[in-house]
């Protein structure tokens, strides 16, 4: 609900009629269709738990390798084996939950298919190519170790992996990013947003598309249904041809590129820094082992910190996308109910801690006063969408606010950490008797870093809303008409608990006896 304090910049009319929108449109979806929002949410973090061990610990294990083969250190090559064990059992079980979420994407937002067999397909299709490569590989890795004659060979073998795993992660980033900023769209969204961008070239079939998005207001009430119903979807072909002319066009937008680093690197820092909280409670608890546990914790502490402050330094450009192409979402992110200074940005952006943002008050304006109000989408005018969506996006603002402000507070406590870890290479005898407060940092960073990136998924997520392709497509237009059951719900949520749990088992199991043939030991 927008405060009320802010209602005063609001045409009163205008928000009368929101209201009474609003209402009826709570009445009719309202709770079923938040509960389905929840449970995809849930999904996707449950599945981002396993990415980030994948990602991040194939990262550490390429790095750790390396090392050990360099410094013929079995303590290094002893750690990578077992990061290997780990990344193995987590594979399978995000291969499920990944498919799982991929499921949803066609049976409960079925909406999107149309957008697979278009936008989505290139990467989609090279992500099945990135999976392929990561699962007969990872077979290769586990049970090749100590079977070349040249121990680098198996070196090359992680490489290849890790490079697999994160083309897997750099596409599905690139699908998601599509939806945040629809490049090859042109002026199509500006023309009902009159406050939008323009994304890229227009490289879509407008009379397609607009008549795609005619298609969902007229039958709002059936949800994604227009989208796989074969005589809709059909007739459009016949009248209006090919959706799409550029199928790489959700790989080279600008948002995309810039997303994909940003994603990557947080995924990274994740699983890095579970490992380092894992190697630093060890050093905590096995006091006689303590200077084994620190070489370790030292070096993988280094490398999470190294990349954090790169994130750091990288997030200026992720914020320039999200100025330049989600407007709305930025003024979410700053707090702009009005138009004026955000001195983060004003000075990063544009070097003027005074520079004037647009804000929601902006926003509300230009769209009531539409340069084209007679322009009409399934009867309806695009003045009254642009306001409305506005408002819809505006009752966002104190929640992605209060997310990004936690997310900030929290990365200038990750930024001193990694500081500290950083300097006990450089100041060693200062740090002499003082790893107990280095193992301490650590431990904190194994909760603190994955909160970071959940949080900024959730500001990512919830600041492009009131649409899930932004500025084009909402949730009840893709959301499948099919009623979810409660007990449907219940069991896709027990089994994504029980298959983390057993997980979770699985590696305490494989880590606390490892197979023989790895021939595991400290050294």
């Amino acid at each position: 609900m927008v405060r009320s304090s802010n209602i005063s910049l609001i045409n009163p009319v205008t928000w009368k009629k929101y209201e009474i929108g609003r209402v009826k449109n709570m009445n009719s979806l309202g709770t079923g269709l938040r509960g389905i929002l929840d449970l995809s949410a849930l999904g996707i973090y449950i599945h981002s738990i396993t990415v980030a061990i994948v990602i991040g610990f194939s990262i550490t294990l390429t790095i750790i390798e390396f090392l050990g083969l360099k410094k013929k250190d079995s303590a290094f090559i002893s750690l990578a084996k077992q990061i290997s064990i780990v990344i193995v059992v987590a594979f399978v079980f995000g291969a499920a939950t990944g498919t799982l979420v991929e499921f949803g994407l066609v049976q409960v937002w079925n909406g999107v298919i149309l957008a697979i067999g278009s936008f989505f397909f290139t990467p989609l299709f090279l992500e099945l190519v990135a999976f392929t490569i990561e699962a007969t590989l990872l077979i290769a890795l586990l049970y090749t170790w100590d079977k070349f004659k040249n121990p680098w060979t198996h070196w090359i073998i992680t490489v290849t992996y890790t490079g697999g795993a994160l083309l897997s992660g750099a596409l599905i980033t690139s699908v998601n990013s599509w939806m945040q900023a629809p490049w090859g769209t042109g002026e199509i969204i500006n023309k009902i947003y009159p406050w939008a961008p323009i994304y890229g070239p227009l490289l879509v079939n407008a009379d397609f598309l607009l008549s795609v998005k005619e298609a969902l207001v007229t039958r709002w009430a059936s949800s994604g249904a227009p989208l796989v119903n074969p005589t809709i979807l059909n007739m459009l072909t016949n009248s209006y041809g090919e959706l799409l002319k550029d199928p790489w066009v959700s790989l080279t937008s600008p948002y995309a590129l810039t997303s994909i680093i940003h994603q990557l690197l947080a995924t990274t820092i994740v699983g890095v820094f579970w490992i380092a909280g894992a190697l630093a409670y060890n050093g905590l608890r096995m006091k006689e082992k303590r200077g084994y546990y620190l070489k370790l914790f030292k070096t993988v502490a280094l490398i999470g910190s190294i990349l954090l402050i790169i994130q750091g330094i990288e997030g200026h450009e992720q914020g320039l996308m999200v100025y330049l192409y989600q407007p709305t979402k930025f003024a979410m992110i700053a707090g702009l109910e009005k138009s004026g200074p955000y001195l983060p940005a004003g000075l990063t952006i544009f070097g003027d801690p005074n520079y004037v943002f647009k804000g929601f008050d902006y926003f509300m304006q230009v769209s009531e006063n539409h340069p084209t109000p007679n322009l009409r989408i399934g009867g309806m005018p695009v003045k009254e969408i642009a306001v409305m969506d506005t408002l819809k996006a505006f009752e966002k603002l104190p929640l992605v606010k209060t997310l990004y402000e936690v997310k900030i507070s929290l990365a200038a406590l990750s930024l001193i950490i990694s500081l500290i870890i950083i300097s006990s290479f450089v100041f060693r005898k200062f740090w002499h008797g003082r790893e107990r407060i280095l193992f301490y940092g650590g431990l904190a960073m194994f909760f603190i870093a994955p909160a970071l990136a959940g949080l900024g998924w959730a500001v990512r997520e919830i600041g492009r809303k009131p649409w899930t392709v932004y500025g084009l497509l909402y949730p009840e237009e893709l959301v499948t008409p099919n009623p979810i059951g409660l007990e449907i719900v219940l069991t896709i949520i027990g089994g994504l608990l029980l298959g983390l749990i057993i997980t979770f088992t699985t590696i305490y199991l494989v880590l606390k006896k490892p197979p023989k043939f790895l021939k595991i030991g400290e050294g």
